[in-house]
C-alpha cells in the first residue's frame, strides 16, 4: 500500500492516530508502532476525538516554530510579572497561542518570541525593539 492510500487510524494502544505499517493489507491496517489492529478514525469515542485534536494541535503549534512554555513560564523566564506576559501578547511581543475545545484550555507562549524579548530587553532595556514596554 502505499503513502497515499495509506489512511490514519487511532491506535488504543499508543493513544495516536498513525498511519498503517507500509506492509499492511488494506483491510487489516496495523500500527506502524506498536503493531497493533488500528481503529478507523470515524470510530474513535468522544474522548479519542478530543485527544486527537489535542495532538494535531500541539503537532500544528511544533512545526510551525511556535512550540513553548504557559504563560507562567514565560513569566519566570522573561522574570516579569504573569500580567505583563498578557500585555506583551497584546501588543503582539510575545506569540500566543490557544486551544480551546470540549472544555478544556491551554495556552503557549512561543519560545522564539521569548528569546527575542530577551533579546530586546538586553539591548534596548525594553521588552519591545520599538522602545515600548
Amino acid at each position: 500500500m502505499n503513502t497515499s492510500e495509506r489512511e490514519r487510524g487511532w491506535c488504543e494502544s499508543c493513544g495516536d492516530a498513525r498511519l498503517p505499517g507500509e506492509n499492511c493489507a488494506p483491510d487489516d491496517p496495523l500500527c506502524s508502532e506498536c503493531g497493533r489492529t488500528l481503529k478507523p478514525l470515524r470510530n474513535m469515542t468522544r474522548t479519542e476525538r478530543s485527544r486527537l485534536a489535542f495532538l494535531d494541535w500541539q503537532d500544528d503549534i511544533y512545526k510551525r516554530g511556535l512550540w513553548g512554555p504557559s504563560p507562567g513560564g514565560a513569566a519566570a523566564d522573561l522574570g516579569c510579572d504573569r500580567s505583563m506576559i498578557d500585555k506583551l501578547a497584546g501588543m503582539g511581543v510575545l506569540e500566543k497561542n490557544i486551544y480551546e475545545r470540549d472544555g478544556h484550555y491551554v495556552v503557549m507562549i512561543s519560545d522564539r518570541s521569548i528569546k527575542k524579548a530577551k533579546e530586546n530587553k538586553k539591548k534596548t532595556g525594553k521588552w519591545t525593539d520599538s522602545g515600548e514596554g
